[in-house]
């Protein structure tokens, strides 16, 4: 397996394979498996694990032949398991106990994965604001509890503003819940992404790279409203080290467009390291 240090990019499982009409973030349970495979020859070193409502049951990562599967794939094909996203909370608030309870079983089986870090997208039935927050904190301390004994990173997203997500940290009060990153919803959300990375330098744990147009629909990266070299000279000037996840539109050929995705990202990253 790739050690953590030497990863660069990640791909949402599901991203490298034509998804049904109308349909953005979906467990391809038909062709999980040649995903990996996938992922391997385009030069992405992990394939982000998705839990979501539609195919929960189908998912492999609920049985421990699924997870022996899972964990083949990866040797295979020289990956690693770095981060999974649990979109069931999209779909179930996470304030009735019965969500929570879903994600901790959910952990434990990521801590058989050895899988590094959490994701948890507060949107929908989820969304976290500044009028509900003080609710959401003993729920997350619970799952940052279950996590952190299997040191395991919990990355929230939500739409609070930057200040307010380090509030929301600070009343939190774990070292092992931080915040995800995601280019595309932060700008449709309209805060300032450069100005927003360099205030959370201490807390961003996980990138994710999408772009969205002013109509809040996924684009092609480079194609909407993201500036993504000011994205980038802003990560490059905290130091963020870690990988970067596209959780992209998949165009009319996911892989090419996986491919045009790497290539464009590397510029920009690369440009950013030689502009010090």
């Amino acid at each position: 397996m790739i050690p953590s240090s030497l990863l660069h990019f990640g791909m949402v499982q599901g991203r490298l394979t034509q998804s049904p009409p109308g349909c953005l973030q979906w467990f391809p349970q038909e062709s999980w498996q040649d995903e990996f495979n996938t992922a391997s020859d385009i030069g992405v070193n992990y394939i982000e694990l998705i839990a979501e409502v539609k195919h929960n049951v189908e998912n492999p990562i609920w049985t421990n032949d699924g997870i022996s599967e899972i964990k083949q794939l990866v040797r295979s094909n020289n990956l690693t398991l770095h981060a999974l996203c649990n979109d069931y909370i999209v779909e179930h608030s996470f304030l009735d106990e019965r969500t929570i309870q879903q994600n901790i079983k959910l952990l434990e089986q990521v801590k058989k994965l050895g899988i590094e870090k959490y994701i948890m997208p507060f949107f929908e039935s989820s969304e976290l604001t500044m009028d509900n927050m003080q609710e959401y904190v003993d729920p997350l301390r619970k799952i940052a509890k279950v996590a952190h004994s299997g040191n395991i990173t919990v990355c929230l997203e939500t739409i609070l503003t930057g200040k307010e997500l380090i509030d929301l940290l600070s009343l939190i009060d774990y070292p092992n819940v931080k915040a995800v990153y995601d280019t595309g919803n932060r700008v449709a959300f309209g805060h300032d992404l450069a100005g927003d990375i360099r205030l959370l330098s201490d807390y961003i744990a996980h990138v994710h790279i999408k772009d969205k147009n002013s109509d809040n629909e996924n684009v092609l990266l480079g194609t909407g409203l993201v500036n993504f070299e000011n994205v980038f000279d802003a990560l490059h000037d905290i130091n963020y080290s870690g990988p970067f996840t596209f959780e992209t539109v998949r165009g009319s050929n996911p892989i090419e467009t996986a491919k045009y995705n790497i290539s464009l990202v590397s510029f920009f990253k690369q440009n950013a390291e030689l502009s010090v």
